[in-house]
């Protein structure tokens, strides 16, 4: 683990109480600022029965925060001029969705990234796209099923509103789903691919996937429910609808996200959107609507214990067995994610850890460089020599970070470890 640069008993006894108050099991949270990891702890279990703690390298579902990484995926296509945000979606799928009664109305990305598309999620079949691990249909097998008119889950009742599309705003997690289909049809690849080379592998987020089967399930926190007094635990799983939840990922690799829209879209010299995208997606849009979103983030009111409150830009998830929430401040160059495998709610503890963010200074050092080379100094016997360092999602990597990694010999032999700073 990841030493804590701004140690708090004060802050981790909060912590620790709010995660007995909500019935949380297991919790990583991390403050950045200025570019810098200012504060990172983790606390619980990842997974109770077999008593694996909760470290800075934990896996965890990411739930909705992943609908901000559909945004950014869509806003790297309009930056590259493949896509205008305010035209009809309609120009690329192989099916059309049209609002029934308003077909004449088009339903643009930034509808989509608004949820303003007047696209409804239709419970009792979004049911049906879960499953135990990885999702068992595709993406656009799910995407046809649901939004074509002759899909075999499609309804002109429940997986649509009346209104016509732009005039009214619902949360809509088929309309991410969407998004994240046409990411995948204009490009001719899968989601899930663009976005591990467009911005995972960008920014070093070397622990980050849309699929559990990319991870060593050692890693990745069991999700809980707090039932008849006691944790029971979920089975691991996906849903087919993935690009609007399923995102995993672990709080080191999340800081490197933060920071990214922090400084206008670039992790160190690594850039994913530039300045112009990044103020884009973080300005109101819909006001006469929903006054507090943007472009797949919105503003979250938190409570400073001085008195007042203030507006961050994030967003929150929440999931079977699982809570997470990823906040930035761009005003003071602050950031804060916590990650917990429990349904209870962690906005207490954003607003405990903005408060310390804001007495907090920074080293200048800033974040470590994404693509430096460390030597490596290994023992090892004379039959048995390192050859290559693997990452849980068999990336080979040539530095040592906290994460889980796979030590590989050329005697063909496997260990796993972790490497602690």
């Amino acid at each position: 683990m990841a030493q804590n640069p701004n140690p708090s008993t004060a802050l981790d006894n909060y912590i620790l109480g709010e995660m007995s108050t909500e019935k949380i099991p297991g919790m990583s949270t991390l403050i950045v600022k200025e570019g810098e990891i200012v504060w990172i702890e983790s606390y619980g279990f990842a997974d109770i029965e077999n008593n694996i703690p909760v470290t800075d390298s934990t896996v965890f579902l990411m739930a909705s925060v992943s609908k901000v990484f559909t945004g950014t995926s869509l806003m790297q296509l309009h930056e590259n001029g493949q896509i205008d945000l305010d035209e009809d979606i309609n120009n690329y799928l192989p099916f059309s969705v049209d609002i029934p009664n308003h077909i004449s109305d088009s339903i643009t990305f930034r509808m989509l990234m608004t949820h303003t598309s007047s696209i409804k999620d239709n419970g009792t079949v979004m049911n049906t796209y879960y499953s135990i691990g990885d999702p068992t249909i595709t993406l656009a097998d799910c995407m046809e099923r649901y939004f074509s008119s002759s899909g075999s889950d499609y309804s002109a009742t429940a997986n649509f509103h009346t209104n016509p599309p732009g005039t009214s705003f619902d949360y809509s997690n088929m309309g991410t789903a969407l998004a994240g289909y046409l990411v995948e049809v204009i490009l001719g690849i899968p989601f899930s691919d663009y976005c591990n080379n467009n911005i995972f592998d960008e920014i070093c987020m070397t622990n980050t996937s849309w699929y559990l089967a990319d991870f060593d399930t050692s890693y990745v926190a069991r999700p809980y429910k707090w039932q008849g007094g006691q944790y029971v635990p979920y089975n691991h799983y996906g849903f087919a609808d993935y690009p609007n939840g399923q995102l995993r990922s672990n709080i080191t690799d999340m800081a490197n996200f933060a920071i990214s829209y922090l400084q206008n879209g670039t992790f160190n010299s690594q850039q994913i959107l530039n300045s112009t995208s990044v103020n884009e997606m973080l300005t109101l849009q819909i006001p006469n609507i929903e006054n507090t979103q943007g472009l797949n983030w919105y503003m979250e009111e938190i409570y400073l214990s001085g008195g007042g409150v203030i507006d961050l830009w994030g967003h929150n998830g929440g999931e079977d067995g699982v809570s997470t929430d990823m906040y930035i401040n761009p005003d003071n160059d602050i950031g804060i994610i916590v990650l917990s495998n429990g349904e209870g709610d962690n906005l207490y503890v954003v607003d405990e850890l903005y408060d310390y963010a804001l007495f907090l200074n920074t080293s200048g050092v800033g974040s470590p460089p994404c693509n430096t080379t460390t030597t490596i100094n290994e023992n090892y016997s004379k039959d048995r020599k390192l050859t290559k360092i693997m990452s849980v999602l068999g990336k080979e990597i040539n530095e040592k970070r906290n994460m889980p990694l796979f030590y590989i010999y050329d005697n063909g032999t496997v260990e796993k470890k972790i490497i602690i700073e």
